[in-house]
C-alpha cells in the first residue's frame, strides 16, 4: 500500500494556494419568496427614478437593508409596508433621473395628506401601469387607500394639467341676482 500524498504546500513552496470560494449566503426562504413576489414592482419603481445600471445597484442596496432587518420586519403586523418604506425611501433618496422631476412636481402640490402614499401609488399605477391591487400589495397598503390616494392626486393634478382652475372656480354669469 502506498502512502497518501499530502496536497498541502511544502513550507518552502511560495505558490499561492487556490483561493477558496466565498461562502454562499443562505437567505431565509420567506425573504426569497417575498423578493420574487415584489421584484417586478420594485425594479420598475427603481427604473422610474434611476437609469440602469444604477437602478439595479440601488435596488440591491435597498433589498440588502431589508434582508438585514428581515427578522424584525416579519415580526411587524405588515411586513410588506415596512419593506416598502425602506425600499422606496432608498430609491427616492438616490433619484437622479426623470423620477426626480416627478417627485419634485408631486411635492410641490399643496395640501397633500399623504405625500409618499400618493406619489408611490401614482408611480406604480399611472407611470408603470401596475394594477391598483398589485401596487397596493407591493406597498403593503389596503386597496381602498391606494384608490383614494390616486383619486386625490388626480383631483389636484387635473385642473393644473388643463391650465385652468376647477370648474367651481371658473368665472361665469352671476346667479341668484335680482335680474334673473
Amino acid at each position: 500500500m502506498t502512502p497518501a500524498v499530502s496536497r498541502a504546500p511544502a513550507r518552502g513552496d511560495r505558490r499561492p494556494a487556490t483561493p477558496a470560494a466565498p461562502p454562499a449566503v443562505a437567505l431565509p426562504p420567506a425573504f426569497e419568496a417575498f423578493y420574487a413576489l415584489h421584484y417586478a414592482c420594485y425594479l420598475g419603481y427603481a427604473l422610474a427614478h434611476v437609469p440602469e445600471p444604477a437602478a439595479s445597484r440601488v435596488l440591491g442596496e435597498a433589498m440588502g437593508e431589508v434582508v438585514i432587518r428581515w427578522a424584525d420586519i416579519v415580526r411587524r403586523p405588515n411586513p410588506a409596508a415596512c419593506a416598502w418604506i425602506l425600499v422606496s425611501a432608498r430609491i427616492r433618496q438616490r433619484s437622479e433621473g426623470p423620477g426626480r422631476d416627478l417627485a419634485l412636481r408631486h411635492r410641490a402640490q399643496p395640501a397633500l395628506r399623504h405625500p409618499a402614499l400618493e406619489y408611490d401609488a401614482f408611480v406604480l399605477h399611472d407611470v408603470l401601469g401596475h394594477s391598483v391591487e398589485d401596487a397596493a400589495e407591493a406597498m403593503g397598503e389596503e386597496i381602498s387607500r391606494v384608490r383614494y390616494a390616486l383619486a386625490a392626486g388626480r383631483g389636484r393634478a387635473l385642473p393644473e394639467a388643463m391650465g385652468h382652475p376647477p370648474a367651481s372656480r371658473l368665472p361665469g354669469p352671476a346667479r341668484n341676482t335680482p335680474h334673473e
